[in-house]
């Protein structure tokens, strides 16, 4: 996880478009989004993976409790006793963890293609001679 939070220190800094000519704005774009979707579609492979082993660890502790238990619970009981149990805590922690962080890519993503439309519509005002037009 370190890799991808780390990644995620430095989008600001390539969003930005201070101090930076259009031909390289708009050069760099395609590059910096390219980058942040692979590493959003990995975090999402990552998301389903956790999520199944929280599932999975649901799962054992239902059987669990549904078989072993002393005396016979109801699936509400059963519900509330596996929401308290350290195994299946450490899993659901790590799945709101990586979720969390696909989220932040996804949103690193999206702010990438808001910035193409910014690109192209400053380049297109450019081209038409209008760059220095006031609103």
């Amino acid at each position: 996880m370190e890799p991808y939070e780390a990644d995620l220190e430095d989008v600001s800094e390539h969003l930005r478009l201070k101090g930076k000519t259009i031909a390289t704005a708009n050069r760099e774009n395609p590059t910096w989004l390219s980058y942040y979707d692979q590493r959003r579609i990995e975090l999402k492979t990552l998301v389903d993976y956790v999520e199944a082993q929280t599932k999975r660890s649901r799962g054992r502790l239902y059987n669990r409790f549904a078989e072993h238990y002393q005396r016979e619970l109801d699936h509400r009981a059963i519900e509330r006793y596996i929401d308290n149990e350290d195994a299946y805590l450490r899993w659901y922690e790590i799945y709101l963890e990586v979720k969390e962080l696909y989220g932040k890519f996804q949103s690193a993503v999206e702010a990438f293609t808001a910035r193409g439309y910014a690109l192209k519509n400053i380049t297109e005002l450019y081209v038409a001679g209008l760059g220095d037009a006031e609103l």
